[in-house]
């Protein structure tokens, strides 16, 4: 069939504008068709000759100039209709049940559900509580008892202390009371005694207390690590959001330009232009589509999941229409800054701390060796027959304990202490080359993706023009449903690579700015 009849009734069949037809080339021939009056074809120009402004847009044998995506067909070029398509996969995945639409608003939600944010505050409790408690080894300490005690042999007898009947045979073997009288004891008695130790020299407990202030100031550390590993996490979570609706949304696009295509062939097939075969391949390129739809659904239902479990959502969270996400990794730098240098970074420095206390540790051990001296004071209280209360006893002294030998027990702990130390300062040692290579990987990151970015936008604009020329030529006859095929598919590649290599490429710029960052919030 004539390639122009066929434009022709293609324009009149679909009412509905869409994409470019094209005009016939003017190499075509034009056949005599019954009930159609005859039309001269237009002469080709002369070589270095421009054509004529009388020329049809299209006829020349240029290739008209490339409209800018998303703006109108100029007016030298006209805008033929395009086949009406609909079918289920064109309507887009639902909304998530949860959206942010700023920083503060999905940090904040952090700070009320994660778990590992809470976990870390936790640690810092628990490494507060166990300072105080080194702390008690160096204060004084006062403890109180009081019992009544009850002869069942001989309930006339009062016993206290070893002794039996007064005082005089009874307490501390033999504590008379006052002016040479002893004491009455009541039946039964009730003892109350009075127990104040303070230590005057403990090495040990010296040691504990640094190392235990040192162990705090690693959780407070680790916790300010926490904080930079979860803004990682939510702002690499949005911005997987934000990519996986794009490329849900080319799917979509490349469906309905492959439904389009499929809607173009069948309508070739019917005024006799085209084969079944046509058909069937435009059909197979179509289901295929429909794959990559159905599958970029899913992986966005994943990201929005995974993006609600670092926010603590059990849930998918999703982002806020018109949310725009530089606008929100901008705001995600306030929260952060640049370190000066980078062996302040919160994980160096929290090994570091770890190594500090094993060392401590190691100190602390040694103490064990040296003795120990503590005041101490006893008071006792009875109960009397001729009063109230009578307080027979107040003793103070001071007690030196002299470690001599506990079965070795020290020896090994000494020893495993100091294994601990080692293996503390290889792990300081291993991240601080892990870091090292992380932030110049992190830098070059930037700059790779940057350049693959920009490679694949150019692949998509040589593509995105191949499959308009294909699709051209397509149309009027000149071009196979083969190579309409392969340039759709390597457009849909195109266009996929392109929104991966953004998603790469802002992924990059996060962690090369938390590389060398600290978040507090």
């Amino acid at each position: 069939m004539n390639a122009l009849l066929l434009a022709v009734l293609l324009s009149r069949s679909s009412p509905v504008p869409g994409l470019l037809l094209a005009q016939a080339g003017t190499g075509a021939v034009q056949q005599p068709t019954p009930g159609a009056p005859t039309s001269t074809p237009t002469p080709r120009p002369a070589p270095g000759t421009p054509p004529s402004s009388a020329t049809p847009p299209g006829a020349a044998g240029g290739t008209p100039p490339r409209p800018t995506p998303g703006t109108a067909p100029g007016p030298d070029e006209p805008t033929p209709p395009q086949p009406e398509v609909s079918d289920p996969l064109l309507a887009p995945v639902p909304p998530a049940p949860v959206q942010v639409s700023s920083w503060e608003e999905a940090l904040n939600l952090l700070k009320q559900r994660s778990t590992d944010l809470r976990t870390a505050l936790a640690r810092v409790e628990t490494a507060a509580g166990l300072r105080r408690i080194a702390l008690a080894g160096l204060l004084p300490t006062i403890t109180g008892n009081v019992s009544a005690q009850y002869n069942v042999l001989n309930p006339d007898a009062v016993f206290i202390g070893g002794g039996t009947g007064g005082i005089g045979g009874g307490i501390g073997g033999g504590t008379g009371g006052g002016d040479g009288e002893a004491l009455r004891p009541t039946n039964p008695p009730v003892v109350g005694t009075l127990t104040a130790t303070q230590p005057l020299f403990n090495l040990q407990a010296i040691t504990a207390l640094g190392t235990a202030r040192e162990a705090e100031r690693t959780a407070s550390l680790s916790l300010a690590e926490t904080r930079r590993q979860l803004t990682g996490a939510l702002a690499q979570g949005l911005v997987g959001v934000s990519a996986r609706e794009r490329l849900a949304e080319v799917s979509r696009v490349n469906l309905r330009s492959a439904l389009e295509r499929l809607a173009l062939a069948q309508r070739r097939l019917e005024l006799g232009a085209g084969t079944r075969l046509d058909v069937v391949r435009v059909q197979q390129d179509a289901e295929s589509t429909r794959v990559l739809v159905v599958t970029n659904d899913e992986q966005l239902r994943q990201a929005r999941e995974s993006l609600g479990l670092a926010l603590g959502t059990p849930g998918a969270v999703g982002l806020a229409r018109g949310v725009d996400l530089e606008a929100l990794l901008r705001q995600a730098r306030r929260d952060c800054h640049r370190l000066e240098d980078l062996n302040s970074r919160p994980d160096l420095a929290a090994a570091r701390s770890r190594l500090v206390v094993a060392e401590r540790q190691v100190t602390e051990v040694k103490t064990t060796y040296v003795p120990t001296l503590a005041l101490t004071s006893n008071v006792l209280a009875l109960t009397v027959e001729d009063g109230v209360a009578e307080v027979p006893v107040w003793n103070v002294g001071a007690a030196l304990v002299l470690p001599f030998y506990e079965g070795g027990a020290r020896e090994g702990r000494l020893r495993q202490t100091r294994a601990e130390a080692e293996v503390a300062r290889q792990d300081v040692v291993e991240l601080e080359r892990n870091v090292t290579v992380e932030v110049a990987q992190a830098r070059r990151g930037v700059e790779v993706a940057t350049a693959a970015r920009d490679i694949a936008a150019r692949e998509r604009d040589l593509a995105e023009e191949n499959d308009r020329l294909t699709r051209r030529s397509f149309e009027v006859g000149t071009g196979t449903s083969l190579e309409l095929i392969q340039t759709a598919a390597t457009l849909r590649q195109a266009e996929l690579q392109l929104v991966v290599r953004e998603f790469e490429l802002e992924q990059a710029r996060v962690e090369a700015f938390l590389a060398e960052a600290s978040c507090e919030w």
